[in-house]
């Protein structure tokens, strides 16, 4: 009797263990519903790498299929202090696809995806590669893209931007660049799966290195725009995800071991 007792408390614990939402540090809970996370012990002290860049920034990606017609646009926003960051894909404005919520300083990464609304809280270095982060001053811009002045300009993004040609080949590009520093976009490798379907474009963003882009045009494939552009350090934004099952990515794994 005394044994049977001992198994069946044995598995009430571990049914509670298994109930209990998973641990977020306390700034990203306000995304969430209430009861679907507790809050994150405060975490060991360490040295971590720190952002470049303090601030947000909304990017539209237009791409034309050139056989259809077709036009498919997206909205890549970004929001990061010096050691947190939320990355957000927007396949229609408003509404997240993709969202990535990083803590460095935690070590903790969220990934959340409209389909099947589930949100998986993991270690930071299984979805983000924060080991990319660029120290100050150590971004150098490529010196084999020939940038010509135009000697047009215009404003986007309440910057003053200069408008330059961009010929290789047959293509000719229209890019136009800010005098901002640091670049907002120089860190995106650590924040964002860039392999990802057309998140590949994105990569034209920080391919520049520390020459800022706030434009880029390849008439007639794709477009890559800075729609809003905010420097230094604000709160984090809340995202409206508050019908996502909020799951440790241990859930996510078979007994076999395989995802």
């Amino acid at each position: 009797m005394m044994r049977n007792t001992i198994l069946i408390l044995a598995l009430l614990c571990a049914r509670s263990v298994l109930a209990q939402a998973p641990a977020i540090p306390a700034w990203m809970q306000p995304s969430f519903a209430e009861g679907t996370t507790t809050t994150l012990p405060t975490s060991i002290d360490h040295a971590v790498k720190h952002n470049t860049f303090i601030g947000s920034y909304t990017v539209r990606i237009t791409i034309v299929d050139t056989i259809n017609g077709n036009r498919q646009q997206l909205y890549l926003s970004a929001w990061q202090d010096s050691t947190r960051g939320i990355m957000q894909v927007e396949l229609m404005r408003g509404i997240p696809h993709n969202t990535w919520f990083a803590d460095i300083r935690a070590n903790m990464g969220v990934v959340a995806n409209a389909i099947g609304r589930k949100a998986v809280v993991t270690d930071l270095s299984r979805v983000l590669l924060v080991d990319r982060l660029r120290a100050p001053g150590a971004i150098h811009t490529r010196p084999d893209i020939p940038l010509t002045p135009v000697g047009r300009s215009a404003v986007i993004a309440e910057q003053h931007c200069a408008e330059h040609a961009l010929v290789e080949g047959p293509d000719t590009m229209h890019v136009w660049t800010a005098d901002i520093s640091p670049s907002p976009f120089a860190d995106g490798p650590a924040w964002i799966p860039l392999n990802e379907g057309v998140l590949k474009v994105y990569r034209f963003l920080f391919m520049f290195g520390e020459t800022v882009v706030f434009k880029f045009a390849m008439p007639p494939l794709l477009e890559l725009e800075v729609m809003e552009y905010h420097s230094g350090s604000t709160p984090p934004p809340v995202v409206a995800l508050q019908f996502y099952e909020v799951i440790p990515v241990t859930d996510l794994i078979t007994p076999e071991g395989r995802p």
